[in-house]
């Protein structure tokens, strides 16, 4: 079986998106492996290296995103993770989701150095590129205390439990982003030891434009929070949970214009309710600039770096100068 294969889907005019796209993009070019690898379905490919070849049994997939590297042994060291015994997939006959172990992993993601410091913009906020497994550990709230991670798209994953949990469970034209709806459905396993390298948008309009995407993702995924949803209660509060910090800045927005109007109508001044509104956007960098001034050692000199990133107490600042650009366009 060759190394490499190339896949290329055809086009079908999408109604709905009034477009020619891949059936259900991303989700559905999965989909469509998927079941093409285990003979559910005849080849839905236009072009296909692999259909002249004979395949051999697969049992895990590694997803990546485009601009997603693989650091060296890390897919040796994910198919390891994901055949361990423990970790072996079991699956809810009724409810159909997996219930222990790990249908699919998770990674730790880093930011690649060469991107880290590639603008001002990722100065600020990439933080440091490259590997460093000492000084930057990962502690996960939900892997940490329930034994279940968030999947964010990048990861690996059993084909065979793929496939059979999540047949006809999206409905068509409905979900985009549907990372985090599969890590629930397959119960996702952080291993936050092996590491993968991602890209960063590289200004401010690019970094909107991913988590508007990301909210819009969120919302689209929101009747699995209904009682007869087969997730269970941790899956659902990781929905819900997205969904409350979207509307943290659109609560803020509210909250100031309603302050002004109460202003004027009852001639008061306003200033110190919106500070306190400000305030709550930034409040994570005030901690970072608190924590330059309070746990700075005694008799500490700033180090050198090789990486031009801005990092303490002027990135914070710049970090807050930014969030909060977006309140004045």
């Amino acid at each position: 079986m060759p190394i490499f294969n190339f896949i290329y889907r055809k086009r079908e005019w999408n109604e709905k998106e009034q477009a020619f796209l891949g059936w259900e993009r991303k989700r559905g070019m999965l989909t469509q492996l998927n079941d093409y690898l285990i003979g559910k379905i005849k080849n839905p490919f236009r072009v296909n290296t692999l259909e002249n070849t004979k395949l051999e049994k697969i049992k895990y997939i590694i997803t990546l995103d485009s601009d997603t590297d693989l650091v060296l042994n890390t897919a040796f060291e994910l198919v390891g993770a994901m055949a361990h015994i423990l970790n072996k997939p079991k699956i809810d006959k009724e409810r159909n989701i997996v219930v222990d172990g790990y249908g699919i992993m998770q990674p730790r993601i880093g930011v690649n150095l060469d991107i880290s410091y590639k603008t001002l913009f990722t100065k600020i906020f990439a933080g440091s590129g490259g590997t460093d497994f000492y000084t930057n550990a990962i502690s996960d709230l939900y892997q940490d205390n329930f034994s279940e991670g968030i999947f964010t798209g990048k990861g690996i994953y059993d084909l065979d439990v793929y496939s059979q949990v999540l047949e006809k469970q999206i409905p068509e034209n409905t979900v985009l982003s549907h990372d985090l709806l599969e890590g629930c459905y397959l119960r996702c396993g952080l291993v936050s030891d092996i590491m993968l390298m991602d890209g960063y948008p590289c200004n401010y309009s690019s970094f909107m434009n991913r988590l508007s995407r990301w909210i819009r993702g969120d919302w689209q995924i929101l009747r699995w929070l209904k009682p007869k949803s087969p997730l269970n209660l941790l899956s659902k509060y990781k929905i819900f949970d997205n969904l409350r910090r979207s509307l943290i800045e659109v609560s803020i927005i509210i909250a100031i214009i309603y302050s002004c109007v109460v202003g004027i109508v009852k001639v008061k001044p306003v200033f110190l309710s919106i500070g306190i509104m400000l305030g709550i956007i930034i409040f994570p960098y005030l901690l970072e600039m608190l924590n330059n001034f309070i746990f700075k050692k005694e008799g500490e000199q700033k180090q050198k770096t090789f990486t031009p990133k801005i990092e303490g107490l002027r990135g914070a600042i710049y970090r807050a100068i930014i969030i909060l650009r977006k309140f004045a366009i």
